[in-house]
């Protein structure tokens, strides 16, 4: 690879690096965005036999609650992953996660 585009995709990486968190938030709320249809079934099956006022309970605590949490907690861990990437793939790898969820989003007929 001629030095010129090394530099280049170098630099191009670079503009990323500031951005790290930002960037893992979005595909934390994305993700949350593409897979909280399943999260939501998931805990409605689990409490298909509970009186409706412990449903309706539980629903509004993973709304409100444990969706934040989850964006909270997973973020950092997402940010720390892209940090130990090199300005070289850092571009890359989000791009491809990008365009992973966006598969994933009209696999499951969002987009």
């Amino acid at each position: 690879m001629p030095d010129f585009l090394y530099q280049l995709l170098l630099d191009w990486g670079a503009l990323f690096r500031p951005y790290v968190r930002d960037i893992a938030l979005a595909m934390v709320a994305t993700s949350l965005v593409v897979f909280g249809d399943d999260i939501n079934r998931f805990v409605r099956g689990q409490t298909a036999g509970m009186h409706f006022i412990w449903r309706t309970l539980i629903f509004i605590a993973l709304c409100a609650f444990g969706y934040g949490a989850l964006t909270i907690f997973l973020t950092p861990v997402v940010a720390g992953q892209l940090a130990q990437l090199s300005n070289l793939w850092l571009p890359w790898a989000t791009l491809a996660i990008f365009v992973l969820l966006a598969l994933l989003a009209q696999r499951k007929r969002q987009l």
